[in-house]
């Protein structure tokens, strides 16, 4: 594996405000477009989605605000190459994030222009298509995007559109919760076991398909392991996550598959609930995700760093990745593989 780019996006480090949850696609001419929501502080009213393209000689463009500021917080920006010539942004808007509903807008000039934010299902509060994580087009050309709720226990579900993205249909939600693995004492049981439970669970899942049907999903969690979902009917239904032996710090995770079935997972190796967001790493998988061997630390990171929330893409041999670098930058790589 060799390293063709390490760079920051931003020139210059934010002062007094915040960038985070970026997500980045590889073009068909060589340049990559990068997106982030940024701000003075996450869930402020004046964050809104921004974005840069690095051209094909290796230089960023000047950042550009994407989203108009309309009073309410933008999240967790996601794009996908829809079509040939269309590209989609999808983007949360509301607060607090269980009542969020997504958004999405489109260009068709590779991302220098972009049509006015349209809400992807009207009215439907909570969120649909892509949470955080990139959607993906399945063997039958249906789109399967990555969703979760955190209403109040966290869980997974994906939402699919047979009609590339006009209309789209919810799976089933599912949890990782039987009454047995939440401890409770006599007085606990008095209790509704959902407030025991509230902020744990599994969100923000990766996808990828092995055969026709049958997809996969590694999924962020609050029991310090990546979990694992899948479904044998193209994402209509899940069935419950597992644990797996992959730490997780309740941080974002991606996962992408190349064409010679190998997988690449970007995550934090920390194995405690909210700990640390850094080293950030690289690990691979040749066996359909059974078992996983770490390639690299990207950045090791110390002290109150944050190196989080990645994004990894897969285009020609090369690995494409961005992350969150202490919440004042977005980083950048390029790697072969």
């Amino acid at each position: 594996m060799k390293t063709i780019a390490h760079e920051l996006i931003i020139p210059e480090d934010l002062i007094n405000r915040n960038c985070h949850a970026s997500h980045c696609l590889p073009l068909s001419d060589g340049s990559v477009f990068a997106v982030w929501f940024e701000g003075t502080k996450e869930g402020n009213d004046d964050v809104c989605i921004w974005g840069a393209k690095r051209s094909v000689d290796g230089t960023w463009s000047q950042k550009k605000q994407l989203t108009e500021d309309n009073h309410l917080p933008h999240w967790n920006p996601v794009l996908l190459q829809s079509t040939k010539d269309t590209i989609t942004l999808y983007y949360k808007q509301g607060k607090p994030i269980s009542n969020w509903y997504t958004m999405y807008m489109t260009s068709i000039d590779n991302g220098n222009s972009w049509s006015k934010p349209k809400e992807l299902v009207p009215g439907d509060i909570g969120g649909r298509g892509p949470v955080r994580n990139k959607a993906i087009v399945l063997s039958n050309g249906w789109i399967l995007a990555p969703s979760s709720s955190e209403s109040s226990i966290w869980s997974m579900f994906s939402d699919l559109s047979k009609d590339n993205g006009i209309t789209w249909t919810t799976s089933n939600k599912v949890n990782i919760f039987h009454d047995s693995e939440v401890p409770l004492t006599w007085y606990d049981k008095l209790l509704d076991n959902s407030l025991i439970r509230k902020k744990r669970g599994v969100i923000q899942p990766t996808f990828w398909e092995s055969t026709p049907g049958h997809v996969h999903a590694l999924l962020r969690s609050s029991e310090g392991k990546i979990y694992y979902a899948e479904s044998l009917n193209y994402g209509q239904s899940w069935n419950r996550p597992q644990k797996t032996i992959l730490p997780n710090n309740n941080s974002g995770i991606d996962a992408v598959k190349t064409p010679n079935g190998h997988l690449y997972l970007i995550y934090n190796p920390v194995d405690k609930n909210w700990g640390k967001r850094y080293p950030i790493s690289l690990a691979i998988s040749k066996d359909n995700g059974s078992t996983w061997n770490k390639i690299m630390d990207l950045e090791s990171g110390s002290g109150k760093d944050e190196l989080s929330y990645p994004c990894i893409q897969f285009q020609d041999n090369r690995l494409y990745i961005t992350y969150t670098h202490n919440r004042t930058n977005i980083s950048f790589w390029i790697l072969t593989i």
